[in-house]
């Protein structure tokens, strides 16, 4: 099986994709790594999801209300975390502006009751099946799926780093949002009956000055399903290539492509590959 993230990694990196889920080679964090920096993210997508739950549980409450609504789910998720009072001291102002930030979004979002409901943290899996039979399984865990009042969904993905832009989600080069728009369609995710995304939706939640940011990818329920059935064409290839085939799993062989990470260039050897070759053409 293969999971949506990791069809990005297996596109432009596909020997990463062969040290991590082959090999089981898992990077070490580095030595001089901002204690507590790699935990944020989890943080930050369980504040979201605690206080997406609480406010599917009835209609808008209102900015005020919300607001204290994220204000618990924050404080719920920092305790979960165990974090020292060092952690807390940083992570706590950061959860608060994201915090102010997300009640303006819900309230804009959520005006006239255009948003049916919100789920959170859905897993799914559909079976990409081969022409000689094999199958592998495409699994996928959604932030948030949006149904919307008329019927369609809206997909959002949060992010506390870079976000992808719409030319490298609709040129394939990010495909977790079209895989799940894909999945979605054929009722792939429990709980969520199979319904056509109408909005493919980006949120950068960093907590810092600019605390957060929302990057549309499409609005356009046609352009969407085109899409997703490209990124499903593109992952049963790669399956059949790498999964089930035979091909080598190289390193960055698109240069002009960018990996996910560098963890593994240096297992590769690809930087020294690549000086053997200038040495020679000089």
């Amino acid at each position: 099986q293969i999971s949506v993230t990791e069809v990005e990694t297996l596109l432009a990196d596909p020997y990463a994709f062969y040290a991590r889920r082959v090999l089981r080679l898992f990077p070490l964090d580095p030595l001089d790594a901002e204690v507590g920096a790699a935990d944020y993210g989890n943080l930050v997508h369980a504040a979201m999801a605690g206080f997406i739950r609480w406010l599917a549980a009835g209609p808008w409450p209102g900015e005020v209300a919300a607001q204290a609504i994220f204000d618990e789910a924050a404080a719920l998720a920092l305790a979960e975390a165990g974090a020292r009072p060092g952690l807390l001291a940083f992570w706590q102002p950061r959860l608060a502006r994201i915090g102010g930030f997300v009640v303006e979004r819900e309230a804009e979002a959520r005006a006239g009751n255009a948003i049916a409901r919100s789920l959170v943290e859905l897993t799914g899996e559909i079976p990409l099946r081969q022409p000689d039979g094999r199958v592998v399984t495409l699994t996928a865990r959604a932030d948030r799926i949006d149904v919307l009042a008329n019927g369609r969904l809206a997909i959002l993905d949060y992010k506390t780093g870079t976000m992808p832009g719409p030319k490298a989600v609709k040129e394939g080069h990010k495909p977790q949002l079209l895989l799940e728009a894909a999945m979605a369609a054929k009722g792939a995710f429990g709980g969520l009956p199979a319904g056509d995304a109408a909005a493919l939706v980006y949120w950068k939640l960093t907590g810092g000055p600019k605390p957060g940011e929302v990057q549309p990818i499409s609005a356009d329920r046609d352009e969407i399903a085109g899409l997703a059935e490209e990124a499903i064409d593109r992952v049963n290839a790669l399956a059949a290539r790498f999964l089930l085939g035979a091909a080598p799993f190289l390193a960055w062989p698109h240069p002009g492509r960018e990996p996910a990470g560098d963890e593994y260039q240096h297992l590769s050897r690809r930087a020294e590959w690549a000086g053997a070759e200038d040495s020679v053409d000089g």
